[in-house]
């Protein structure tokens, strides 16, 4: 943003709203998900530089993970199974024209589970994908 221009107003995005779904199926009682896009970075220098000879943009990483509130062990299966599946995540719910992003090929890289005193009992899960779309519903 330039010097004296005025930022542009929106209405944000309310996280309740969200939804993540594994492939096609809706993830129940979601309570929070997070996901990652991150990029290597491929830097050298040459003698008597100080600034880099090389700089660009490496490897590509997409990472997600959920926490909900535990039912059964559907989730603890499909890390064990090792199966790449698809995540779909609306940030701003399914409502024709929202936002979607999908993480591509996921894989669960790991499961873990939670119970207190409290008697709140929940679970959360996470992975990598090998590739990151955006798109709407």
């Amino acid at each position: 943003m330039q010097r004296g221009e005025k930022e542009e107003m929106s209405t944000p995005v309310i996280g309740r709203n969200a939804v993540i779904q594994m492939g096609v199926t809706t993830i129940g009682y979601a309570t929070g998900i997070t996901s990652d896009v991150t990029v290597d970075k491929i830097e050298d220098f040459a003698l008597q530089s100080d600034k880099a000879a090389i700089l660009a943009a490496g490897n590509k990483h997409f990472k997600i993970s959920w926490d909900k509130l535990w039912i059964d062990s559907t989730y603890l299966n499909a890390v064990l199974a090792g199966t790449p599946v698809d995540f779909i995540i609306g940030p701003a719910g399914t409502s024709t024209g929202k936002v979607k992003w999908t993480v591509k090929n996921v894989i669960l890289l790991g499961w873990s589970f939670k119970a207190d005193q409290k008697g709140v009992v929940s679970e959360k899960s996470s992975g990598e994908g090998n590739d990151f779309t955006v798109g709407t519903f």
